[in-house]
C-alpha cells in the first residue's frame, strides 16, 4: 500500500515539475527537480524491485505529461508563430523523452534504493 501512494504522490510531482518546467530558461532545471524526486520517492519504497517500478511508472507520467504540453505549444492558437520554432525542439525531444525518461527513472530510483539502503553491491 505504501509503495502504491508513494506512486501518486511521485505522479502527482511530476506533474508539477512538467509545469514547472514551461517557464522559460529557468524550466532547463526541471531535470534536477527530477533526479532529486526520484531519490527521495526511491528511499521510502521497500526495496530496488518496487523502486525501479516507481521510476519507470512516474518517469513516463513525466514524459507523457511534458509531450502533451509540448504538443500544445506546438499547435495551440495563441503560440506566436516565432515562439512555434521553439516548441518543435521541444515537441521532438519530448517525444524522445518517452522512450528514455522512463529508463533515467529506472536507473536513479534503483541506484538511490541501493545506495541508501545499506548493502553493499558485489560485482560478482
Amino acid at each position: 500500500m505504501t509503495n502504491v501512494l508513494l506512486t501518486l504522490v511521485g505522479c502527482v510531482v511530476f506533474v508539477a515539475i512538467t509545469f514547472f518546467e514551461q517557464l522559460p530558461v529557468l524550466g532547463w532545471l526541471g531535470w534536477v527537480l527530477s533526479f532529486g524526486a526520484w531519490w527521495l520517492l526511491a528511499r521510502a519504497t521497500s526495496g530496488p524491485i518496487p523502486a525501479g517500478v516507481l521510476g519507470a511508472i512516474t518517469g513516463f507520467v513525466g514524459a507523457l505529461t511534458s509531450w502533451m504540453a509540448q504538443t500544445g505549444n506546438l499547435f495551440g492558437f495563441t503560440t506566436p508563430p516565432g515562439d512555434r520554432f521553439g516548441a518543435l525542439f521541444g515537441f521532438i525531444g519530448s517525444s524522445l523523452g518517452i522512450v528514455y525518461w522512463p529508463l533515467v527513472g529506472v536507473g536513479v530510483c534503483v541506484v538511490a534504493r541501493l545506495v541508501t539502503s545499506g548493502r553493499s553491491v558485489r560485482p560478482y
